[in-house]
């Protein structure tokens, strides 16, 4: 093992056998055993050991938008967008919207938006899932803001099933076209502010029965 890598166990490769029983050619074949099953318990050993964790590569991505995202109509649904991957392991963005995932299993995705106010009215912003184009039934998520020139975050943080080649899209909606998901650039102390940023870790394999969307 080096740099938190275990090393590929290949098959070995055994001698060919002779016509005749000769010692030495049955001590090469038990030698050429002998290496694969230390290479195999090793490996085995370090995987199911305290620290095994750190030798298996699960499934996951971070992406985040570093620009503004504005809603050009009132009580309709837009996906909401991200321009920037920071993190991707069999997790990807094929569009700017949708999360394609790589491997079935089931996923733990956590949102974080800010939302900023430009009018004194009260307004609200909804956010829901879709899987591939179909929103999953009460997952919606709702915040109202009134105050003018303020910022708001909104966090969703879920689990769900999830085949290999399924895409996740965050949708959301607004009552006032004055409320927006806000991005800034670094100023003073503080470095940049994402207007949306989406994590994705693999959590399970799938359950033998998948569960029915509420």
């Amino acid at each position: 093992m080096a740099n938190n890598r275990l090393r590929p166990v290949v098959q070995p490769r055994l001698p060919s056998a002779p016509k005749d029983y000769l010692a030495h050619y049955q001590e090469q074949y038990s030698n050429v055993l002998r290496l694969f099953f230390d290479r195999l318990i090793n490996t085995v050993s370090a995987v199911i050991g305290i620290n095994g964790g750190q030798y298996v590569e699960c499934p996951n991505g971070l992406f985040f938008n570093t620009g503004d995202q504005f809603f050009a109509a009132p009580n309709t649904g837009y996906p909401i967008a991200f321009n920037q991957t920071y993190l991707h392991n069999a997790v990807d963005l094929t569009t700017s919207t949708r999360a394609v995932i790589g491997v079935s299993g089931i996923y733990n995705f956590q949102y974080t938006g800010q939302v900023f106010s430009s009018s004194s009215s009260a307004k609200t912003i909804y956010i829901w899932i879709r899987r591939n184009g179909t929103n999953i039934g009460y997952t919606t998520r709702a915040v109202t803001i009134a105050a003018n020139s303020q910022y708001l975050p909104v966090t969703w943080n879920f689990d769900i099933d999830m085949q290999a080649g399924d895409y996740l899209e965050l949708m959301a909606s607004v009552t006032d076209t004055n409320l927006h998901l806000e991005a800034e650039t670094a100023a003073g102390a503080h470095p940049g502010i994402p207007s949306s940023v989406l994590t994705v870790n693999y959590i399970s394999p799938l359950p033998d029965t998948l569960p029915t969307p509420p």
